[in-house]
Formats: structure tokens, sequence, C-alpha cells
């Protein structure tokens, strides 16, 4: 009899841990992968607002601060055959997580992405650009991806677009952008996103690593699963501002507000004012 009881004991227990903890041990992992992937985007944006040049471990410099271009520019190869933006942040990335010294020993930056030295340093996982929760499975041998994109500004090709351009975003493929010339302020102007559409090589340039968002009438959502941004947590994405703040937006905002937080005239914008 007290065996009996002693086994009826333990499947209550089961059941209890099954009923009770595992969904709360759940929660508390998505909640904790919600936070990570949030301190991603940021540690991003705030690396991208660091001057190329001087010691990054300094703040930048007052009036010199800017995005970098979001390739590295090697004349006459286009934008989605050369080095990414990750390039350029390789020496503030987290030396922890990821030998950044190495990786950049081992680049030949006036070079496609695609020549083989490149191509061997790509294949390197980069932990701070993949989201926690669910990250894309990439095949062994195969170049890692990332989880962020830099955000070009309005329109599928509007990072290609110059400085002056109305749908011109933050991050552009030829050229840095000043942060004087973002009209409506770095805190209104998208600079990073989750995307788990179509996820691309860290190391390679073009939309792998920047995307502007597609207003066509034939684009996916913006927001969510399938969507162009998103897809790592249910209805919702994380974008960071260009002045390392992160905010949450949900498939139901207005696409307007995005069209607008994607380009450095403001985000009032009014897309049918400026095609």
């Amino acid at each position: 009899m007290a065996r009996r009881v002693t086994i009826i004991g333990a499947v209550l227990l089961v059941v209890f841990v099954a009923a009770v903890l595992l969904p709360f041990i759940a929660k508390a992992r998505h909640q904790a992968n919600v936070a990570a992937s949030q301190n991603n985007l940021r540690e991003l944006s705030l690396f991208a607002a660091r001057p190329a040049n001087p010691d990054p471990r300094r703040a930048p410099a007052k009036g010199f601060t800017e995005v970098p271009a979001g390739t590295v520019v090697v004349p006459g190869v286009p934008p989605e055959e050369r080095l990414s933006w990750v390039v350029t942040m390789l020496p503030v990335l987290d030396q922890r997580k990821v030998n950044s010294a190495q990786l950049l020993a081992a680049l030949d930056t006036t070079k496609p992405w695609s020549f083989e030295p490149n191509q061997a340093a790509g294949r390197v996982r980069v932990p701070m650009l993949l989201c926690p929760e669910n990250p894309p499975e990439v095949p062994p041998g195969a170049a890692a991806v990332t989880s962020y994109v830099g955000i070009g500004g309005l329109g599928a090709s509007a990072a290609a677009l110059p400085l002056d351009a109305p749908r011109a975003g933050a991050v552009r493929y030829d050229a840095p952008t000043p942060f004087e010339r973002i009209t409506d302020g770095i805190s209104q102007t998208l600079l990073f996103a989750e995307t788990r559409n179509d996820v691309g090589p860290w190391l390679r340039g073009g939309p792998a690593t920047v995307r502007g968002l597609d207003d066509a009438p034939s684009a996916p959502p913006l927001v969510g699963a399938g969507g162009q941004f998103g897809g790592y947590f249910s209805g919702t994405a994380n974008f960071a501002m260009c002045d390392g703040s992160v905010r949450t937006f949900t498939a139901a905002v207005e696409p307007r507000v995005l069209f607008g937080l994607s380009t450095i005239a403001g985000k009032d914008t009014d897309p049918a004012m400026i095609d």
C-alpha cells in the first residue's frame, strides 16, 4: 500500500511539473530570448554610432557621428558581392563571444565576399548576429548567417539611393550617413531589425545584410511570421533606432508609421508624395 501511495505521489509530482513548472520555464526562457535579441540590436546600433578610425573604446566625438556604409566599397564590385557592414564593426564586437581580431586578419577587404579566404572567415558563427529564439539552421560548411539587417530606407532597392533621396534610409550601400542629415532625429529613424525572412550570410553585402521596407503591393506584410521583419517572436519584430534605443512593433502596426521611420527624411514622410 505504501509503495502504491509513493508511486501515485511521484506521478502527481510529474503531472504538477508538466502542468505548472514547464510552461513557467518556457515563458521565462522566451522572455530571456526577447531581452537577449533586443540587447544584440542595441549593441549593434551603439557600435554603428562609433566613428570608424578613432579608438572604439571612446565615445564618438560630437559632430562626427555617422552610420557606416552598408558595405565595404570596392570599385566595380556590386553591393551584393562586397563585404558587409559587419566587417566594419568587428573591432568593437565582444571578444569573449567571437575572436574578431582573428576574423579581421583572415579577411581581404579589397576582394569580394566570394573570395575563398573571405568565404572561409564567413563560415564562422557570430553569436551577436543571431536571435537566440529558434535561430536559423545552417548546413555544415555553409556561410554563417545573420538574424539582423540594416534598414536601407523605403523600397526594396532603397539602400542604393543617394543621401538626398527622399526614400533613403540610414544604411546605404555606398557611403556613410551623417547623423546631422537625419532630418527627424536619430531616435525616430530605424537602423537595424530582426528578420527570419530569407536570412543571408553575415559577411555578404547587398540584401543579405541591408534591406529597405518593400512597399510594393505584392510585398509580404512588414511584421510577423512570413513577413519582411520579425518571425522569431509571435506577431512582433524588434527594431533598433539610430540613437541606440530598441522598439518592438506588432503585426498590427500601421505601415505608414514604419515607412516614415525607415527614411532619414522624417517619420511623416508620405510614400505617395515621394515616388
